[in-house]
């Protein structure tokens, strides 16, 4: 019993640790993907876009990470965007997957959106 308590104690620090004052992270990589989605969720906002990084082009190498995007009314820590800067997001996005950009990101540390993106030459 001792160790359940334990691991649900550990748990519960570790699920519930402030975000608030953790420092934004740099993230770097390649576009693999980009996905639009319109519908709701409790994290991400109203509407998010997700792009999957990968440490080389073509989505070879290893997953870096995947990182949203936020719409209006999310949850997680990061700057919410309109619709329309979300869709142009997903633009640039797609378009750094097809020709493998490199991308520089500042993100919330913890499941939080992107604050600033930067495509760069390869």
């Amino acid at each position: 019993m001792k160790r359940v308590s334990l691991f649900c104690a550990v748990m519960m620090s570790v699920l519930f640790a402030g975000t608030a004052d953790a420092a934004p992270i740099t993230v770097t990589g390649y576009v693999c993907s980009a996905t639009y989605t319109k519908q709701n969720n409790v994290f991400y906002g109203q509407g998010y876009v997700s792009i999957q990084v990968h440490n080389a082009p073509g989505c070879t190498g290893g997953v870096v990470g995947t990182y949203q995007y936020l719409g209006s009314g999310a949850s997680n820590g990061g700057y919410q965007h309109s619709e329309a800067e979300r869709l142009q997001l997903f633009d640039r996005a797609t378009t750094a997957a097809t020709q493998g950009t490199h991308i520089n990101l500042l993100v919330e540390s913890v499941g939080g959106g992107i604050f600033t993106t930067t495509y760069s030459a390869n």
